[in-house]
């Protein structure tokens, strides 16, 4: 399962002179794609231990998703 249809679909589009804007959707993407690795390793763990490491990474790459999203936005 996936939680994003598209990784690189879905990001407002920032202008090209922008450097920091760019580097903000790069900074996105990479922690779409470490929310997936998070969530595709949790779906496969059956040891306790892990599975909470993989809850808590999921939760620190969220936490930064939306930061992101939030410096994008401002």
């Amino acid at each position: 399962m996936r939680l994003f249809a598209k990784s690189e679909q879905a990001l407002p589009k920032a202008p090209a002179n922008s450097a920091e804007l760019k580097r903000i959707e790069t900074e996105i993407l990479e922690v779409r794609r470490e929310m997936e690795a998070a969530y595709n390793r949790f779906q496969h763990e059956i040891n306790p231990d892990l599975i909470d490491c993989y809850i808590f990474e999921s939760n620190a790459a969220w936490k930064k998703y939306s930061f992101l999203l939030k410096q994008l936005k401002s």
